[in-house]
């Protein structure tokens, strides 16, 4: 297998985020390396779209894809989704297979595509695009990371160059996978943060993993954990889902997301009502300046009137 790499995930998330918010609907928003001069945007028969077998997203919310076909009956298809030629004449999803599915469940016989070349790297796109959306779960993003080991011959070393990640953190989101298969399966009704599977996935036997987990099912949502501490007891009750505040309540956007979102909200708020008396870095500038922008280009498509 090819070991030749391309541009860091830094660039290439940065190109992401930049085609994204600068290029009009219907226009490739994927990095320069991902495009080429047979690039093109077309409508393409949605019977012709077979899925993609590397997909790293393997489960969808339904609550989620509801809401996503309901916007799209609406507001219409405001990104489009990526496909490959194949050579019977069909076309192999790329990236974008929510928004297939909820094209498919309106009916509509066609979807706005980036038709890419036949040889472009499809699994590497749709890690690189879910890792952008943050839609990833961590198992899914450890499948991803090994899945591009086991058919690229990549190391643990090229992904952490590739994608801009930490090695160390690339080896333990791979560790993961070891967990006993219970914890996978309860995963998707309890989601405890990464760094909380990560610490399970670093002790030593089963034993002491399932206990592990067994605690964190019963005290993730108000515990304290950092990365290497194992769980903590929770400082508060555990808030249940109808407890949420109510602009989670009233939001449609994934509750995870809606709440991550007002944690975020909070946060900048404190810094402004309660500064620490040090100076921004360039770094904090920087980040800030790209929480904006990316602000700025949601709220571009929201509905007046």
């Amino acid at each position: 297998m090819s070991r030749k790499l391309g541009r860091t995930n830094n660039a290439m998330l940065g190109a992401l985020r930049e085609g994204r918010e600068n290029k009009p609907v219907g226009e490739s928003a994927l990095p320069v390396s991902f495009q080429t001069r047979n690039a093109r945007t077309a409508q393409v028969e949605v019977d012709s779209i077979t899925t993609n077998p590397d997909q790293p997203r393997r489960d969808f919310d339904k609550a989620e894809l509801t809401a996503l076909t309901e916007s799209i009956e609406r507001y219409g298809l405001l990104e489009p989704i990526g496909v490959k030629p194949l050579p019977n004449g069909l076309y192999q999803l790329a990236y974008g297979e929510r928004r297939l599915r909820a094209v498919r469940a309106l009916g509509q016989p066609t979807v706005t595509a980036v038709v890419l070349d036949a040889d472009a790297p499809a699994d590497e796109i749709a890690l690189v695009e879910n890792l952008l959306r943050s839609d990833l779960s961590p198992f899914e993003v450890a499948d991803g990371f090994a899945r591009i080991i086991e058919t690229r011959g990549w190391s643990q070393g090229d992904i952490s160059k590739h994608f801009g990640i930490a090695k160390s953190e690339v080896s333990r989101t791979l560790k993961i996978l070891d967990l006993p298969a219970r914890v996978r399966s309860e995963y998707l009704q309890v989601q405890v943060p990464m760094r909380v599977l990560r610490d399970i996935a670093a002790l030593k036997d089963d034993a002491a993993q399932t206990a592990a987990w067994e605690s964190a099912k019963r005290t993730y949502a108000g515990a304290d954990v950092e990365p290497g501490e194992g769980v903590k007891a929770p400082k508060t009750k555990a808030r249940r889902p109808s407890e949420d505040p109510a602009e989670i309540a009233h939001s449609t956007l994934p509750k995870r997301i809606a709440r991550s979102v007002l944690t975020t909200r909070d946060a900048l708020v404190s810094l402004r009502t309660d500064p620490t008396g040090k100076p921004l870095a360039d770094t904090d500038r920087t980040m800030l300046r790209e929480m904006r922008d990316a602000i700025n280009a949601l709220l571009v498509d929201e509905p007046v009137g």
